[in-house]
């Protein structure tokens, strides 16, 4: 008698894979973070965004993406 065994290329993933309850939540935690960083970034003054290399223009931008865009 043959067996067959099926595998999945490595790298790739399945539409369970990423809709799996555990992967949904991590998901969602990373969009509140960066929802979170970007209203931080709204309220800096000029001084702490020159700390962190940014200008008020480019931190209004980042601000004003949608939560969902990375």
């Amino acid at each position: 008698m043959t067996t067959i065994t099926l595998r999945r290329a490595p790298g790739t993933a399945t539409a369970w894979n990423r809709l799996w309850p555990g992967n949904m939540l991590a998901r969602l935690r990373a969009t509140l973070e960066r929802q979170r960083a970007r209203q931080a970034l709204a309220r800096m003054d000029d001084r702490l965004l020159a700390d962190v290399g940014l200008t008020r223009d480019q931190a209004l931008r980042e601000a004003a993406k949608p939560f969902w865009m990375d």
